[in-house]
């Protein structure tokens, strides 16, 4: 019988972010190249994101892909989770641009943490630069990979409706 200590803490870097959003970079910049969102868009995305994943008030996100009536039917949700790993993380890609039909477009949902003490100015932050209010997609949850940086994992899931 073996056993095996764990012990890891719920805090992570600057650095861990930059690591774990290289990886969400990529899947970003693969929706503006298949101009299901502009780049300069997806250059938003990426800049609040790693603003909000910094302030470590980020519980999960989702890019989620509308049709062309505007009706969300899909969803790339990274959930945060931060109490260390003894695994090495997944690389980017896997997501099949071509498979989502013409005409559709994105949007990114943030659920923030509003426990955390840092919330209601990163929630004001984010108002200012145009941020707005919605609800994460309801639907079939299958686990995709993980984006691991030390104490930070990103767990990407796809949710269909």
């Amino acid at each position: 019988m073996s056993t095996y200590t764990f012990s890891g803490t719920e805090s992570y870097s600057e650095s861990d972010v930059k690591a774990v959003m290289q990886n969400t970079y990529e899947d970003i910049i693969g929706f503006a190249n298949r101009q299901i969102i502009s780049y300069a868009r997806a250059e938003s995305w990426i800049e609040d994101l790693t603003y909000v994943l910094n302030q470590k008030v980020v519980k999960f996100f989702e890019i989620q892909i509308n049709n062309a009536s505007g009706i969300k039917f899909m969803s790339y949700k990274y959930t945060v989770d931060n109490y260390g790993y003894l695994s090495t993380g997944a690389a980017s890609g896997g997501i099949n641009y071509f498979g989502i039909p013409s005409g559709c477009n994105a949007t990114l949902y943030v659920d923030l943490d509003l426990s955390n003490p840092n919330a209601t100015v990163v929630n004001e932050n984010l108002r200012k630069r145009g941020w707005g209010t919605g609800s994460a997609l309801q639907g079939t949850e299958t686990h995709d990979r993980n984006y691991i940086s030390n104490n930070l994992r990103l767990q990407r899931s796809v949710i269909t409706k």
